[in-house]
């Protein structure tokens, strides 16, 4: 899953106004539950940040915890793979659209 936040980091480094922005890219998809809190008031950057860490590594983490005595195929483990996959350039893309409308 690392991959496509790191390139996503990577590529659009410049246009990063602080760095706690590249931690978009870990969560993006997140940020939409997240903007419902910004109804009662602004969090602190830190708390963000901890929710987006923790919705990441919850994507990386639980299916294969979860799903490991039951998956008994290689096509089966190839699939939470590329689920798992698809979930990080969702959250990469969704940062980088952020990111880029920022700019706008």
């Amino acid at each position: 899953m690392a991959p496509w936040p790191l390139l996503g980091i990577a590529l659009l480094h410049p246009q990063l106004d602080r760095a706690s922005e590249a931690f978009m890219f870990l969560g993006g998809v997140t940020m939409f539950p997240l903007m419902i809190l910004l109804l009662f008031g602004v969090p602190p950057e830190e708390a963000i940040m901890a929710i987006v860490t923790l919705a990441w590594l919850a994507a990386a983490l639980l299916p294969d915890v979860l799903l490991r005595s039951r998956l008994t195929s290689w096509g089966a483990v190839a699939g939470l793979l590329g689920a798992q996959s698809l979930f990080a350039l969702a959250q990469a893309a969704m940062a980088a659209l952020l990111v880029i409308g920022k700019s706008v």
